[in-house]
């Protein structure tokens, strides 16, 4: 994940309690001060990873649900995470990436926790009765309990089975719509996203397009908009001679319904949402998008976020296409 993207998702985070809204998001956790019992926070960070079967969890230390950012020193970081992955098995815990974020003369600081190396086992304290040595933490609700056999089953048939996606490239394009029949809205939003799939199978995996939704919110506002007409299809190029598009790739073939690929390759992720909401004179600086696959065997959503940043225009923009926004590539 990005460091702008963390920055986002945590200003998004701030501006919803603010507002008094929700954060219906189980890959969160909020702290208003670094955790004192270091055995406490690794058993729990433990369970919030293992849970969380292969994606990303983040931890926000500074900020109470109630009073809302109360800050925190970002100097206690290294030594306190120290002293956390001592508590697990071999010292192995979670990789960590830290980000300091100021807010309103205040710094929060998040912690992004890589979970694809689970399960993470916990070493029991010498002084805990009864001659249990290690736990596997698992995560339920807001609650931490010893993982059960049918959760340590959950745990690693998705890390070994579900694909991985990864974004090359994408835009979102802002235009006035043309009015189509059963449209409406005055302006219309389009997301396309090139995007590479590895399945870690030899089976062909399948996305049914009804099982995929993506969402976006644009900087500063609380609630998430659902794009509609999603569909995934491999590159394609023009035949002169044949007069059609041919498709450029082995291992992709897509349908009205569903797209499907062999082992691993490219596709198109593209997706529309009309408004009828004027966007105003000034544009967003940041759209953050949140993309959810399931393929035709699995229930667990695949998760893929970008944030896409507003291009400034080089030219006069023409009087359809009102902005565009592209995701940042890492260097």
């Amino acid at each position: 994940m990005k460091k702008q993207e963390i920055e986002f998702k945590v200003l998004n985070i701030i501006d919803r309690l603010e507002k008094g809204q929700p954060i219906e998001d189980n890959e969160i956790e909020l702290k208003s001060e670094w955790p004192r019992d270091h055995f406490k926070a690794a058993r729990r960070i433990a369970a919030h990873a293992n849970s969380a079967r292969g994606e990303t969890i983040i931890w926000i230390i500074g900020i109470d649900e109630k009073k809302g950012v109360v800050g925190a020193n970002f100097e206690e970081l290294s030594n306190w995470y120290a002293k956390v992955r001592s508590r697990f098995d071999q010292m192995l815990a979670p990789n960590l990436v830290s980000l300091a974020i100021p807010y309103n003369g205040k710094t929060v600081v998040a912690l992004v926790f890589e979970t694809d190396r689970s399960p993470f086992v916990i070493r029991i304290p010498n002084s805990s009765p009864g001659p249990v040595t290690h736990e596997v933490p698992w995560r339920e609700a807001n609650s931490t309990r010893s993982a059960r056999r049918s959760d340590l089953i959950k745990l690693l048939y998705p890390i070994n089975k579900r694909p991985s996606l990864e974004i090359l490239d994408g835009k979102i394009e802002l235009q006035k719509s043309i009015s189509n029949i059963g449209q409406t809205g005055n302006y219309q939003w389009n997301l396309s996203m090139k995007v590479y799939f590895v399945t870690y199978s030899n089976e062909t995996v399948v996305f049914p397009f009804h099982r995929c939704k993506i969402l976006f919110r644009a900087q500063g506002q609380p609630d998430e908009k659902k794009f509609s007409n999603i569909r995934i299809a491999p590159p394609t190029s023009y035949s002169s001679r044949e007069f059609k598009e041919k498709t450029q790739s082995l291992t992709v073939n897509s349908t009205e319904n569903e797209v499907l690929i062999n082992t691993a390759g490219m596709g198109y992720i593209t997706a529309e949402y009309f408004s009828s909401t004027d966007p105003g004179a000034k544009l967003f600086e940041e759209i953050e998008v949140k993309t959810l696959l399931k393929t035709h065997h699995s229930d667990d959503p695949i998760l893929l976020e970008a944030v896409f940043t507003l291009v400034p225009h080089r030219a006069q923009p023409s009087e359809r296409l009102l902005g565009e926004w592209r995701v940042e590539k890492e260097s």
